[in-house]
């Protein structure tokens, strides 16, 4: 064990030195920082390194003497942390708290805050806790004890809110029982709390969690009202059986509501039905009546059931979701009725109406109609054209205009950059990506973007692209809302790998740029929580058989290295291209959501024009996917000063 752990951090210690090469081509903070230290930039990642090690090794002399080496080091907090870590319990209550204030805010300060609560309630130190708790890090069960902590040093105002905690359909922590039990002997507590628990957790199914919550009300008052929601829950067709449950009561009207949506889960029109009925004999709660509309009009979008879905938001303008109406204009464009698609516009909330999305399929709607000349649509489509979406870019293919960029130059002072790159997380983050501590610099430049201002949000956006850590500098400009900087939003990385790739393939350099970009904002450390990984998100099996097929050498790690990872993912994207007859836009989505998926969608409807295909995509997240993907190319292909087009003349004269 000593030997493998000697080679590990003798690796490590290599690697890192290694690293001092990137230092001479100007990429590694710490000119300005090296200058007031005795050791180099490369001489103290080396002794950070031995300063871990001797810690971990318990030799706390050697520990101290490395640790009082690094000065200003980037990392030297780490250190610190973990010195006050390893013996947590023990460690001196004044250093503790030094640490936080001095680095409150930040990704190691938040960390040991968290900590230090843990310790203070295991020691019932109430007033400890209630001047160290912070909402931002605390967890349900440091709630529960923060308001213990109120209580028991006098605050009986703790209590007060506990019903908002309290009242959901989950299992609450153990550690909230004491506070629940104070709770439930007070002024605060009421049985309509476990009523309105019961039945959260009988809609949810969680029968235990509805029995517990049912054993808190009195069953003189609530005994019949419970009965009542069992036999709906198992036989939901009873609600017809209006003579039964007479909303003579407001529980009773939640007793109704709750039959009623259980009912329409698998009949939706008999449940509508049934609804108008108690509605015509009874006035009942305003908000429960929007409650029970929603869900009937969801049940019959899934249902199909769209003639009665229009009908309901016709005449009841308080359930006009935009994602109700959204689902049942994508319905109608399905079925190119054109007639309910204009009228359905018109109910849409007025931020929806007037998006990019519905604005354009208005116009169409309008087109196909004859409602408006050609010439009233080509102005419509021109106000369109000039803006940087998906829409915009489909209204300059149909009145065949120039794309608009709307691009913004990311050229900022030097000054202000280094202003930003000077700051400690900004500097821990960037020294923990460079010496492969992922997520951990990840995690530091989360905190350091919160504390920047807008202005600086984008110059940490320039500074993350210049270093290449293009994912971090994407994220800040989103931070920033700096949506048109797009050299960094839209960063030609990687082109040497891409510019191979597309010629060992049918494959545009865009258009593989603009899925590894959808897919991973350019990280070649990406992971998602399916397990695809890499530039391009391939799953590991379909890498291994694309591997296969095409006689690559192949390990699963190397989906981690930009040009393997390139190589598979355009071999694979072009398989789907080529199933697909070349069409990019069933490739991508087909990328996304499978091929088996886009061969069923396209068996199951007859064929449509391309648009209306990519607007009822079945996904919202495939149908989002392949609009940025088909978008960023057009990006891409105008950033390498190349012809761009949202969809080909072939794509375009395809039915899906």
């Amino acid at each position: 064990m000593r030997i493998n752990a000697l080679v590990t951090l003798t690796l490590r210690l290599v690697g890192l030195y290694a690293l001092a090469l990137i230092t001479a081509f100007g990429l590694m903070h710490g000119a300005n920082a090296a200058a007031t230290n005795a050791l180099s930039l490369q001489d103290q990642r080396y002794t950070y390194e031995l300063a871990k090690s001797q810690l971990q090794k318990n030799k706390i002399s050697a520990f101290k003497a490395s640790r009082a080496k690094l000065g200003d080091y980037a990392l030297a907090p780490y250190l610190d942390y973990q010195f006050l870590m390893r013996s947590f319990n023990s460690s001196n209550k004044t250093n503790i708290e030094a640490f936080i204030r001095t680095h409150r805010g930040s990704y190691l300060g938040e960390r040991m805050l968290r900590r230090y609560l843990r310790q203070l309630a295991q020691n019932r130190d109430w007033a400890g806790l209630v001047y160290w708790y912070k909402p931002e890090v605390a967890s349900e069960t440091m709630t529960c004890k923060w308001l213990e902590a109120r209580h028991a040093v006098g605050d009986n105002t703790a209590l007060a809110s506990l019903n908002e905690l309290w009242v959901v359909a989950k299992s609450l922590p153990k550690a909230c029982d004491s506070l629940f039990k104070t709770w439930f002997k007070s002024e605060f507590y009421s049985h309509d709390y476990a009523w309105q628990r019961f039945l959260k957790a009988m809609a949810k199914s969680k029968q235990s969690l509805a029995r517990y919550a049912s054993s808190k009300l009195p069953s003189d008052q609530y005994n019949t009202l419970v009965q009542h929601v069992r036999e709906l829950d198992r036989r939901p067709y009873k609600i017809r059986k209006l003579a039964t449950f007479k909303p003579t009561s407001y529980e009773m009207q939640e007793v109704v509501a709750f039959g009623i949506k259980k009912y329409a889960r698998n009949h939706p029109v008999e449940a509508l039905s049934t609804w108008e009925q108690y509605e015509a004999s009874s006035m009942f709660d305003e908000t429960l009546t929007r409650d029970v509309k929603v869900a009937l009009v969801n049940n019959l979008l899934r249902k199909k059931k769209n003639a009665h879905v229009q009908s309901m938001l016709r005449s009841s303008p308080s359930i006009r979701s935009a994602d109700a109406i959204e689902r049942l204009l994508r319905v109608q464009l399905k079925e190119k009725n054109w007639n309910s698609v204009k009228s359905t516009i018109a109910l849409l909330p007025v931020e929806s109406r007037n998006s990019d999305r519905w604005t354009y399929w208005h116009t169409r709607a309008a087109l196909e109609l004859g409602t408006i000349a050609e010439s009233q649509a080509t102005v419509a489509f021109k106000s369109l054209a000039q803006k940087r979406s998906f829409y915009g870019f489909l209204s300059a293919d149909r009145i065949q205009t120039n794309y608009a960029l709307e691009n913004q130059s990311s050229a900022f002072p030097e000054s202000a950059i280094e202003q930003v790159a000077n700051k400690p997380a900004i500097r821990r983050a960037k020294e923990l990506w460079l010496t492969n501590y992922q997520s951990e610099a990840r995690a530091e430049w989360y905190y350091g973007l919160d504390q920047l201002s807008v202005e600086e949000l984008a110059a940490a956006g320039v500074l993350a692209n210049q270093w290449g850590w293009y994912d971090r500098g994407i994220q800040a400009m989103i931070a920033g809302k700096h949506w048109d900087h797009l050299d960094v939003r839209f960063p030609l990385a990687f082109k040497d790998h891409i510019l191979e790739a597309a010629d060992e393939t049918a494959l545009s350099p865009s258009f593989i740029f603009a899925v590894a970009r959808q897919e991973s904002a350019m990280s070649e450390q990406a992971k998602s929580s399916a397990g695809a990984r890499g530039l391009m998100q391939l799953m590991p099996a379909t890498a291994k058989q694309t591997a296969r097929k095409r006689g690559i050498q192949h390990r699963t790690d190397d989906l981690y290295r930009a040009e393997h990872n390139i190589q598979l993912g355009s071999q694979y994207l072009d398989e789907l291209l080529s199933q697909f007859n070349g069409n990019r836009i069933l490739a991508a989505a087909a990328y996304n959501a499978g091929p088996h998926r886009v061969s069923t969608w396209r068996a199951n409807q007859d064929l449509v024009d391309y648009d209306i295909w990519i607007e009822t995509i079945p996904f919202k997240e495939t149908r989002g996917y392949v609009q940025n993907v088909l978008t960023y190319a057009v990006i891409y292909s105008l950033r390498m000063g190349k012809p761009a087009n949202l969809i080909t003349k072939v794509e375009a004269n395809q039915k899906l």
